[in-house]
């Protein structure tokens, strides 16, 4: 039995920043691995912003391959979509027989995470580690004051997904925020 960090994520594109996080989690000496979970459609996201959920599964498994206890899980694919968060946790709890779920996430989904499906159980069948994220609005005290929410000392990561398509759209360079496992994808580079 292990302990298992879930870092789940449309990551449409993968990033040098979702790389640098699950770097730093897979060495924290608390997680035995780190599971990057790709989501085929959030709740959050609309469906026509998205890179197919073939691509990015493919784009995850050639960027994250090279570490060692880091894997990618295509578990979202095989349930109904959108997917929230405590089905795929009730899902892998299912599944596996894992020690402890820790559930990955940025301090930006904590202003809006008492408005997740059912996110009093997800605090119940997870740890939920939070990573420090640029959020100018305030977080709920109930949130904040749970001893199951743990604030970690992350790297802060100034990279988004959205703006990497914007500026793929825009014909701009992407070579400095994102692998070159996906700059490949993308054939922008040989």
């Amino acid at each position: 039995m292990s302990n298992v960090g879930l870092y789940l994520g449309t990551f449409n594109p993968i990033h040098n920043g979702h790389v640098t996080l699950a770097e730093y989690f897979s060495k924290l000496s608390e997680l035995d691995e780190v599971l990057v979970v790709i989501s085929p459609q959030s709740p959050f996201k609309k469906e026509n912003e998205l890179i197919s959920d073939i691509d990015r599964l493919k784009m995850a498994e050639t960027v994250f391959k090279k570490f060692e206890n880091v894997r990618v899980s295509d578990i979202e694919f095989k349930m109904s979509k959108p997917n929230f968060t405590i089905d795929t946790l009730k899902e892998f709890k299912k599944r596996h027989k894992y020690n402890k779920l820790i559930l990955l996430i940025g301090e930006d989904n904590l202003v809006g995470f008492n408005k997740w499906k059912d996110y009093k159980k997800i605090i119940e069948i997870a740890e939920v580690y939070v990573y420090p994220r640029d959020t100018d609005q305030k977080i709920p005290e109930e949130i904040l004051s749970n001893s199951n929410i743990k604030l970690v000392d992350a790297p802060k990561i100034k990279i988004s997904s959205s703006h990497i398509r914007e500026l793929i759209k825009s014909k701009k360079k992407i070579d400095t925020l994102v692998p070159k496992e996906v700059l490949r994808f993308f054939k922008l580079v040989n």
